[in-house]
């Protein structure tokens, strides 16, 4: 750890990555979050729901070898 901080030692402003990368993830988990509980995504999200459980696409042979 003495070679890495030794060399982040001689970088002007250092202490500012470790807030930028805070703000980069804060944003990216608040669009996330406004992502999935928008009110576009309710069909989306029924219809995925239901996905696993959806037997028509499959063929009897496909069900018989699993």
């Amino acid at each position: 750890m003495k070679l890495v901080s030794h060399y982040l030692q001689g970088i002007a402003d250092v202490g500012f990555f470790p807030s930028i990368s805070l703000m980069i993830f804060f944003l990216f988990f608040a669009g996330m979050v406004w992502w999935a509980f928008k009110k576009s995504n309710k069909t989306y999200f029924a219809q995925m729901e239901s996905y696993a459980l959806d037997e028509d696409d499959m063929n009897s042979s496909e069900i018989n070898n699993n």
